[in-house]
């Protein structure tokens, strides 16, 4: 039986790795596969001025933020108060609090009007749901979205983590080394069971394979199904 992680687990984490620890990694990311990740899903949204965009499990506000520097209208939700805190003290930080808005709530009972936004974004969020909860949150976001809207959807690859996991815990009999986890990726998506949950609600989509920290492993066939470290859809209804 699946665990499911609470917001409790989240703001624990939030307090413990501080404010600089957010802003170094998502708001002014020093590393080149942090650049890499800001720069691949900006570019999948395509932001543009007035636009109302929703960032759904916004945590600290990442993409709402990224997205307001384009002169968007962003909304970021997330069930973290401790992320949603920081999320709105950053705004004021780097003066995007006119137009970004941060609220606590529940992805799958979105308080929003229908057909309210022109584009709504999940990034690295799906993994840390159930499968019921993907269905409930994917009704959602064809509910708040307009006709003409997109969606994207970034997630780690499912196979690849796979991987990873049995890669360490061959290297760890060897090595002794400790095994790095998470209990956070509790619901990691192969692309063909997500993409089926998508055609159950009528949606059409655009995939990529990518990947921040090799890049050259999302253009190579087959092997990026195995070995591309992320999934990312851009979704119309």
């Amino acid at each position: 039986m699946v665990k499911e992680i609470t917001s409790e687990v989240y703001d624990s984490h939030i307090i413990e790795q501080g404010l600089q620890f957010q802003i170094d990694k998502y708001y002014e990311p020093k590393e080149l596969p942090l650049k890499r990740r800001i720069k691949i899903i900006l570019d999948a949204i395509a932001p543009k001025a007035s636009e109302k965009i929703l960032d759904i499990g916004c945590g600290v506000g990442t993409f709402a933020f990224h997205c307001a520097r384009c002169g968007t209208n962003s909304v970021g939700i997330d069930y973290s108060l401790e992320s949603i805190k920081v999320a709105r003290q950053l705004s004021e930080k780097y003066g995007t609090s006119k137009n970004t808005k941060f609220i606590v709530g529940n992805a799958n009972r979105l308080p929003f009007k229908d057909s309210y936004f022109d584009k709504v974004v999940a990034i690295d969020f799906i993994e840390h749901i159930t499968f019921e909860d993907k269905e409930k949150l994917l009704r959602e976001i064809c509910r708040v979205l307009n006709l003409k809207g997109i969606a994207v959807i970034f997630t780690p690859n499912g196979i690849r983590e796979r991987i990873g996991e049995i890669y360490w815990k061959i290297r760890s009999r060897i090595t002794q080394e400790d095994i790095p986890t998470t209990d956070l990726h509790y619901g990691l998506v192969k692309r063909s069971e997500f993409e089926s949950l998508l055609r159950k609600f009528n949606f059409s989509f655009e995939f990529k394979y990518a990947d921040i920290t090799r890049p050259y492993l999302s253009k190579i066939p087959i092997l990026r199904n195995f070995l591309a470290l992320e999934l990312l859809w851009i979704i119309k209804k």
